[in-house]
């Protein structure tokens, strides 16, 4: 993977301008989150208000090991477009994601530390994105530029304690990532299976039953849990498409590197050529996870060199096992 751009999140005193929206219906832009009514009751209990509708995705983009809570929020009269791929959101849609750590990632029923809540909005000349910082005392949170710390602390599922911080990125860097894209809502990721009150076992059923969702045609892809039992190329194929895919894709912020890590492209770069990173030259030599760019660039520490691109800096180590183990199961070869 070729080292791109990088955003202002790496240069200390670059400073991001805040971008505050507006409630529905008003053109007013506010500054708490808790004036925009996404959320009905204690603003911390994440209850959605009427006319929000949660939902989920099939694989998490890995953000330093935050959970989130996603909610979509429709104009009346209006509804999502299914497509095969890549939904289409009418105007005025917004895209609402809550980055937390639960208290005890073992027991998430616990509650935990709300850290930011991003907000994407649809606008004629794509999206709009606004970033809201939660107060200590998670009672609100307020429109911020970004690009700052926030101490966190939560036990992990190994029952380790951290005490550490999630970076929140600045409002100049949505756009390298999202390029204008909402990642999660493509029918790969929202074609998930849950319990739902309307009786709906799959999700986008569900959606298309609340009026959500314009239609739902039966044949639908879908990414697999790389946690789960699926065939281990699967699982592997599908991490790559949800963490590195809406870069390194036809059109994306990396096609110049003509390396494609999304489910659509045929080779993830199976002995490709590529810059030396920990000694290692080639993206994937199959059989050797040492000699894997790929995987040197993901346990980096350096931000010019680590990859997926972004604030991380905490190696995702599920993420490092499963592909760790994807090479190291391909038939073994030696690159020309």
């Amino acid at each position: 993977m070729l080292v791109l751009h990088l955003g202002c999140w790496l240069f200390a005193g670059c400073v991001d301008q805040p971008v505050c929206m507006a409630p529905l219906g008003s053109t007013v832009q506010v500054q708490r989150l808790s004036q925009l009514g996404i959320f009905a009751g204690d603003l911390a209990q994440q209850t959605p208000a009427p006319g929000v509708t949660p939902y989920e995705v099939n694989v998490a983009l890995y953000s330093d090991r935050a959970y989130k809570h996603r909610f979509a929020i429709v104009p009346a009269g209006a509804q999502l477009h299914f497509a095969p791929d890549r939904w289409e959101l009418p105007l005025g849609t917004r895209l609402v994601k809550t980055f937390y750590y639960p208290t005890d990632m073992r027991d998430p029923s616990r509650g935990g530390q709300l850290i930011e809540t991003r907000v994407l909005t649809r606008e004629g000349d794509g999206l709009r994105a606004g970033t809201y910082v939660w107060n200590p005392e998670q009672t609100d949170a307020f429109c911020s530029g970004g690009n700052l710390d926030v101490p966190t602390h939560f036990t992990d599922l190994e029952g380790e304690a951290h005490l550490d911080h999630f970076h929140v990125p600045g409002t100049s860097q949505c756009q390298t990532c999202h390029d204008n894209l909402a990642l999660g809502l493509r029918t790969r990721q929202m074609n998930k299976d849950g319990a739902f009150t309307d009786g709906s076992v799959n999700q986008i059923d569900h959606l298309h039953a609340l009026g959500v969702l314009d239609s739902a045609p039966p044949e639908r892809a879908k990414l697999v849990d790389p946690e789960s039992d699926a065939p281990l190329d699967q699982r592997a194929r599908a991490y790559l498409d949800a963490n590195c895919g809406h870069c390194h894709r036809p059109g994306g912020q990396a096609a110049p590197t003509r390396l494609f890590l999304d489910l659509d492209s045929a080779d993830p770069g199976i002995c490709r050529h590529t810059p030396e990173v920990d000694g290692a030259t080639r993206v994937i030599v199959p059989g050797h996870p040492e000699s894997s760019e790929l995987l040197a660039r993901m346990r980096a520490s350096d931000p010019f060199v680590r990859m997926p691109r972004g604030p991380t800096h905490i190696p995702d180590g599920l993420g490092l096992a499963l592909l760790t183990q994807w090479i190291a199961a391909m038939t073994p070869m030696d690159c020309p």
